[in-house]
C-alpha cells in the first residue's frame, strides 16, 4: 500500500515525485529512486536502489538531521555553459545531492557517506564504466574533503541497497547470479509492484543500472 498522507505531508517538496510504498515486513516506508534520481528526507524511512555498473552515494549529516541517496549511470555529460543539469551524470547528482541536504539544516562539516556500485554485471562493457563510476566518485568526494564511512564497489552482480539516512544504517543485498537481461527484468517487476512506469532505453543504455 501507499504511504499514507501524514508521511506524505512531510515529503520535501523538491522529491514528492519519488515513488514511496510501505514495506509491511519492516514496517517502514520506502523511495525506491531510479537511475537518474535524487531523494533526500528529514523523517523516519528507507531509500532503497537497484544497481549495476551506476553508482549510489548514501549521504548524511552526521547528526542525523537529514540525509539521502543518489544513483548515477555516468560520472560527466555535457560540460557546456548551456547544458541542463541532468542527474543520470555523477556530477549532477553529487551536487544535487549535496545542495539538497545542507538547504535542509545539514551542516557540511558534518557530512559522512557510503558508496555502492560500479558492479561488473556484463563482461567488457559494464566493468568500464563501472570502473570509471568508481574512480570519480572517490575523487569527487577526496575533493570535496567528505569522509567516506564504507565502500562496496566493484562487485560481480548487482546489489539492491537499502538506506536509513536519520540513524546512517545501510545495508545491500547482492545478487550475483543476475545476468543483465535477468536484472532488466528484475527491476521491472519490482518497480511494476510499486507502480513506477520505466522508460524505455536505448543503444549503450542497457548497461546503465
Amino acid at each position: 500500500m501507499q504511504s499514507n498522507r501524514a508521511e506524505d505531508a512531510r515529503v520535501i517538496p523538491q522529491f514528492k515525485h519519488i515513488k514511496r510504498y510501505w514495506d509491511p515486513s519492516r514496517k517502514i516506508c520506502v523511495a525506491q529512486i531510479c537511475p537518474g534520481e535524487v531523494y533526500v528526507t528529514k523523517q523516519h524511512e528507507l531509500i532503497s536502489t537497484l544497481l549495476g555498473s551506476c553508482i549510489a552515494v548514501c549521504m548524511r549529516d552526521s547528526s542525523g538531521k537529514v540525509g539521502g541517496m543518489n544513483h548515477f549511470k555516468l560520472p560527466h555529460g555535457d560540460n557546456s555553459a548551456n547544458a541542463p543539469i541532468n542527474t543520470n551524470y555523477g556530477i549532477h547528482a553529487m551536487e544535487l545531492l549535496i545542495n539538497e541536504i545542507l538547504k535542509n539544516g545539514g551542516q557540511r562539516a558534518n557530512l559522512t557517506c557510503e558508496v555502492f556500485g560500479g558492479g561488473n554485471v556484463v563482461a567488457g562493457l559494464s566493468s568500464a564504466i563501472g570502473d570509471k563510476n568508481i574512480a570519480f566518485v572517490t575523487s569527487f568526494l577526496r575533493d570535496e574533503k567528505i569522509r567516506i564511512r564504507h565502500q562496496d564497489t566493484g562487485k560481480s552482480g548487482a546489489q539492491q541497497v537499502y538506506y536509513h539516512p536519520i540513524s546512517g544504517n545501510t545495508f545491500a543485498i547482492e545478487k550475483k547470479d543476475m545476468s543483465q537481461e535477468a536484472l532488466k527484468k528484475a527491476e521491472a517487476i519490482y518497480l511494476k509492484k510499486v507502480n513506477i512506469k520505466m522508460e524505455d532505453d536505448s543503444g549503450d543504455e542497457i548497461t546503465y543500472f
